[in-house]
């Protein structure tokens, strides 16, 4: 009797240390499940902050009325809040200041085309520019399941506690390839926004870093640093210019820009109805 007691403490000892490591997961498992999470989810409530800055050819400054010593720069910050409804459509609230002009617009994405809301009429307007746009500030509210799936390399920053919930905290640099081939297969309605971002992509770097729950797997907050140098000649040749649009600039015109934007995600799977605005 006292052995098979004795057995059967140790049985209860050992399973008792082994469950810890049996839950034990790798990064990238980690990341897997938070990608597969992602997929599962139906909508959440988002706020986001961020900052674009560019560096644009002088005569292009000039064209867009910019003189004196800020003459070719551009500084965008902004601020917001909204909606998803996973894994095609969202609706945000942006206050955004540039050039020390404060606006505030609604945008709504659905279906893979934007709408935005012109803040002097307070009409509604289908945005030509969206993917362009969306590269420069990534990532979009819909974007981090395929920024998890597509990934070259992860760095364990350590666990945390964020919000008051226990989270896994990585940085990621993105395999553009896939990435990109993801973006094919969304964006196979708008293949001159697709050339756009092929070349955004490959004229610079994303870094990604994300908070997701170490128990629950949802992300709770993506950030994402980028830096791209482009040629703005191809550019414009990739989104469909004229031809003569582009030899209005000087040869090897650039454009510089650095984009930080930080999502927080809660209110996971609330109820939420995102409508298409009627167009004016």
């Amino acid at each position: 009797m006292k052995r098979a007691l004795a057995a059967l403490l140790t049985m209860l000892a050992l399973a008792a240390c082994a469950s810890p490591l049996a839950k034990a997961e790798t990064p990238q498992q980690a990341l897997d499940a938070a990608a597969q999470r992602a997929g599962q989810l139906k909508s959440a409530e988002f706020d986001l902050a961020g900052n674009v800055k560019m560096t644009l050819p002088a005569a292009l400054g000039a064209q867009l009325g910019q003189s004196g010593t800020g003459a070719g720069s551009i500084s965008l910050d902004m601020t917001g809040s909204g909606e998803a409804q996973f894994p095609d459509r969202y609706h945000a609230t942006i206050n955004a200041k540039i050039s020390g002009m404060s606006i505030t617009t609604e945008v709504v994405v659905a279906n893979g085309k934007a709408y935005v809301k012109n803040p002097l009429t307070n009409k509604w307007q289908v945005s030509a520019s969206s993917g362009l746009t969306s590269q420069f500030s990534q990532p979009d509210p819909l974007s981090y399941a395929q920024l998890l799936k597509n990934v070259k390399a992860i760095k364990d920053l350590g666990d945390t506690t964020l919000n008051g919930s226990p989270v896994h905290h990585y940085q990621l640099i993105p395999d553009k390839e896939k990435l990109l081939a993801a973006m094919d297969k969304a964006a196979a309605k708008n293949p001159q926004a697709l050339a756009a971002i092929k070349q955004v992509l490959d004229s610079g770097t994303m870094t990604i870093e994300v908070w997701f729950g170490t128990d629950d797997h949802l992300v709770r907050r993506i950030s994402t640093d980028a830096d791209y140098t482009i040629d703005l000649s191809q550019l414009l040749g990739s989104l469909g210019a004229p031809a003569a649009a582009g030899s209005q600039l000087p040869a090897g015109s650039t454009i510089h820009a650095t984009a930080h934007v930080v999502l927080n995600y809660h209110d996971f799977d609330a109820p939420v109805t995102i409508s298409i605005p009627s167009v004016s």
